[in-house]
């Protein structure tokens, strides 16, 4: 009409069960057994991303400062993957590990250009069906695996970690687009997370899961003492779910014995020191061995038979990608905040980056986190929930309460 084609716009909802299952972050990693999922869910994305930008006619309106920001990302990640390819070609590593590697950032930048409404809600329905579905499992034998002589529960993951972490970060992804508010699908959510965790026993994770829970306490106004009440419910239900599971076979805390208790990996962070950084030159501290050095040095000091990586970020970074590589990844997640803040201030998500940075910081003391799109990805999405969301009248500031909360307290 008046000489002006009309745009080809499809429906928004094409793009949610799209974008539900990039937001269920297990992903890549959860099967990784299977080569061709780890591609299909990048397909999907982009055939999400798409429609996505199609379905709201290539219309979406953003500030010059976002704009440039997410220009300087995709900088980032050329000359991110472009070094790490050369430290593929000159020492080891492989496409498939770079591509993870650089994933997160590749996953945020073309989700954050096509973000519009109705991505918050996918990755809210995301996080709470991943929970819902791992908790399906807990009755079949699938969702059990030995560890040592512990049968503990693992999920569709493959190992207890990756499901304890995952739930941890379901729960706040769920919590915040729920505004804390301590409705009963929150609660019971709730529940089956810290029933799964405690049979996961990934003991790290119950200090990422204590993150979570007291970061919405506080959201909702809790007081010390509140705190405490709510820390002793949860300490019941946890030893009740103990004691149900037979509390005699858990993997225990018995710091007598720093082998068992760490499961190994003092022995392999003593060693990836003493042969490792110790011995590094110049050009090795700054540009490391290459993305398999943690295992090759490993395997060149002990022959035992089995390979092990550092089971430590910060060592991992170091070791394989020396002091220029640790760089680039902690430029990379510093753009990657400064995008989700550049939509302008979410009241609601104050304090969340926080909680958010300080889960994937906890978890990369005990495990390598960079290589896996499973401890990756939920930190991208928390961002990617505040970029895409919007402040709504009503909704409180961190540690103000709210009409639902702990105290009965109206908003202010």
């Amino acid at each position: 009409m008046n000489g002006i084609s009309p745009k080809m716009v499809f429906p928004k909802f094409y793009a949610v069960p799209i974008f539900l299952a990039i937001c269920l972050k297990s992903g890549a990693d959860a099967f990784f057994e299977v080569n061709s999922v780890k591609y299909l869910y990048f397909f999907l994305l982009l055939f999400g991303v798409f429609f996505m930008r199609t379905g709201r006619g290539f219309s979406g309106e953003k500030s010059k400062v976002s704009s440039d920001l997410q220009s300087m990302l995709w900088v980032f990640v050329i000359v991110y993957f472009s070094f790490l390819t050369l430290l593929m070609i000159f020492q080891n590593g492989s496409p498939q590990l770079i591509f993870k590697i650089v994933s997160p950032f590749i996953f945020f930048g073309l989700l954050v250009a096509a973000a519009d409404e109705s991505l918050p809600l996918a990755i809210a329905i995301g996080a709470a069906l991943n929970i819902v579905a791992n908790a399906a499992l807990m009755p079949f034998d699938y969702g059990w695996v030995y560890w040592g002589s512990v049968h503990t529960f693992k999920g569709f993951y493959m190992f207890k970690t990756d499901l304890s972490f995952s739930l941890s970060t379901s729960l706040l992804v769920f919590a915040a687009w729920n505004r804390y508010k301590l409705n009963p699908i929150y609660i019971v959510l709730t529940l089956l997370v810290v029933v799964q965790v405690v049979l996961a026993n990934s003991r790290l994770n119950y200090l990422t899961l204590a993150i979570v829970l007291v970061f919405v306490a506080l959201k909702n106004g809790a007081k010390p003492s509140t705190l405490l009440m709510y820390g002793g419910f949860m300490a019941i239900l946890g030893g009740l779910a103990f004691f149900l599971y037979d509390s005699s076979r858990i993997l225990t805390f018995d710091t007598s014995n720093m082998g068992s208790f760490s499961q190994g990996r003092d022995r392999v962070i003593g060693l990836l020191l003493k042969y490792g950084l110790a011995n590094y030159g110049p050009g090795e501290l700054l540009f490391g061995r290459g993305l398999y050095a943690d295992i090759l040095i490993f395997m060149e000091n002990i022959s035992d038979g089995t390979p092990h990586g550092a089971h430590n970020e910060y060592l991992y970074l170091l070791i394989t990608q020396g002091l220029t590589g640790t760089a680039l990844n902690i430029i990379g997640w510093v753009l990657v905040y400064r995008i989700s803040r550049s939509a302008g201030p979410r009241q609601w998500a104050s304090g969340l980056t926080f909680t958010a940075f300080l889960l994937y910081l906890t978890q990369g003391l005990t495990a390598t986190v960079s290589p896996y799109a499973l401890k990756t990805w939920p930190i991208a999405t928390i961002l990617l929930l505040i970029f895409a969301s919007q402040d709504t009248k009503g909704e409180v500031a961190s540690g103000k309460s709210r009409k639902n909360g702990f105290n009965g307290a109206p908003v202010n």
